[in-house]
């Protein structure tokens, strides 16, 4: 007897491994950065205060945490959102060139594991 799909489910389709890479890869730098984001506050104490700078690492980590969950359960925002983390740090490190060309290989093997054939077929599903 074949079971029947109902029109809203689909066949769970296996997780690529670039995914798996990804979204770790992507969950420990979040939890870096919101580790360096979060230190000078405590730090501070009790005066509880941060620079403009820490809080953008902080947000920058909470991206990065959000986007790596969101791509391992296979959403295709969060997969662009991934991308455009990693190009933004290939635009701060303009004027810096170890830095530039560094983020520019590391966009390329991030952009590569995440819009490969086979790994858009597990986002489009």
């Amino acid at each position: 007897m074949t079971a029947s799909i109902s029109s809203g489910e689909r066949p769970a389709s296996r997780r690529p491994w670039s995914v798996i890479v990804v979204a770790v890869i992507f969950l420990a730098l979040g939890v870096l950065d919101i580790t360096r984001g979060l230190a000078p506050l405590f730090a501070s104490a009790p005066h509880w205060h941060m620079a403009a700078d820490d809080v953008e690492v902080l947000a920058i980590g909470i991206a990065a945490i959000v986007g790596a969950v969101y791509v391992w359960k296979g959403r295709n925002w969060a997969r662009w959102l991934l991308a455009i983390w990693m190009a933004f740090h290939v635009a701060i490190s303009i004027g810096q060139p170890t830095k530039l060309i560094a983020h520019a290989v590391i966009f390329g093997c991030i952009a590569f594991l995440l819009f490969r054939p086979r790994t858009s077929t597990f986002f489009t599903r």
